[in-house]
């Protein structure tokens, strides 16, 4: 059976490119970077090369770059380096971030409030009628005491692209620091962090078709930030430990590969986004679209199937050979409705309905037509025993 991956949101697969990269670093050029041998320098030289190649996509400063384990870790640290701040202090703090930010800020956020519920607040935004976290309702919940807003870049199940340019202006003009979650987006849309003023930005290597394991902070360099870790020297003591130099080279590659692709990359992974849509579309009726088919990013695709559940869905179309989700990975298990979906106005029946097709850079149009075939048949059926 061929299988087909339509959960490029979820992980991509590895790029060979980057994988003769990553295999480099862990046989040949195996060296600890905190060594003053061959070893050791050799393995340096690649760390800083790495850093560099990150930071151009983002138009950042080279020491502005902080490896961590993943986005996950990128957000908490975001959250905790700001809140712990003020805290140690027993000063006030108050974030705002919205109703489906990704677990790793939303989590944070909702813990800090359980644990400091005298010194620490949180305001979640819900979206506006067009999906998005605008300027105003952020300008509106502003106190004395916020210090931070947290908004993502990129949706992870519905695609929507915050206009963090001009939330980023507003925080800046407010003097409040500006973290962004932009694992979605991070080399698949132009970011700037001097032109959109971003303190904070969150991305992740296994987005971008690099290993699993690591990721990055960017922290402004005028941005004031507590380290995520202690006792050592890496990463300027600001996350220490000897560092993941086979995810980091991997980590680099991809976003070398990307920036340098993405002209070519993003407009074709649109159309087959679109081509699925129209496709599935045009063979049943009862669906609503979650994401924005005009100004949404082009990989994600979350339908709605009135009168089916989403994981009987998802589980028929494994079983020929597709992979697709229900969200996010990181609610994988979970029997509650998708917190992204509720908060755009479905009902908890229609989110337990719907579907996320990521389409990525290895996705062909003849995997497209196939899956949109089965897509139509498999809900068609189901639906025939519901009724």
């Amino acid at each position: 059976m061929k299988r087909i991956y339509l959960d490029n949101s979820a992980t991509t697969k590895v790029d060979e490119r980057v994988a003769k990269a990553v295999y480099e670093y862990m046989t040949g050029k195996f060296g600890n970077p905190s060594s003053a041998h061959f070893f050791g320098q050799e393995a340096r030289y690649g760390l800083d090369n790495s850093r560099e190649k990150i930071a151009k996509v983002i138009n950042a400063g080279v020491n502005e770059i902080f490896f961590t384990s993943g986005g996950t870790e990128a957000d908490n640290w975001a959250i905790k380096g700001i809140a712990d701040k003020y805290i140690a202090h027993n000063k006030k703090a108050h974030f705002i971030t919205s109703a489906y930010e990704h677990s790793a800020v939303y989590a944070m956020c909702k813990i800090y409030s359980k644990v400091y519920p005298e010194l620490f607040s949180a305001t979640f935004l819900d979206p506006d009628e067009k999906k998005l976290i605008n300027v105003e309702s952020i300008k509106k919940s502003i106190t004395e005491n916020t210090k931070l807003v947290s908004i993502m870049h990129v949706n992870n199940e519905i695609g929507i692209v915050n206009d963090i340019s001009s939330i980023g202006k507003m925080c800046r003009d407010n003097n409040i620091v500006f973290h962004t979650d932009a694992v979605q987006s991070f080399s698949k849309i132009p970011i700037d962090v001097k032109a959109m003023n971003i303190d904070l930005l969150s991305a992740s290597s296994h987005k971008i078709y690099g290993p699993k394991g690591v990721g990055m902070l960017y922290v402004r360099k005028k941005a004031e930030i507590l380290p995520n870790q202690y006792g050592g020297h890496q990463e300027n003591g600001m996350r220490t430990g000897t560092e993941n130099m086979p995810g980091i080279i991997g980590f680099a590659a991809a976003a070398e590969i990307a920036l340098n692709e993405m002209n070519g990359d993003i407009p074709r992974i649109t159309n087959l986004r679109n081509k699925l849509y129209k496709m599935i579309s045009g063979g049943l009726e009862g669906i609503i679209v979650n994401s924005d088919l005009e100004n949404g990013y082009g990989g994600i695709l979350n339908l709605t199937f009135k009168g089916v559940e989403g994981e009987a869905v998802m589980l028929s179309l494994d079983l020929e050979g597709i992979a697709v989700s229900t969200g996010s990975a990181c609610s994988t298990g979970q029997i509650t409705p998708s917190r992204v979906l509720t908060s755009i106005g479905r009902t908890a029946e229609e989110a337990q309905s719907s579907i996320r097709f990521s389409v990525g850079r290895f996705n062909t149009e003849e995997e497209i037509e196939f899956s949109a075939a089965k897509v139509i048949e498999t809900v068609k059926r189901l639906r025939s025993l519901s009724n």
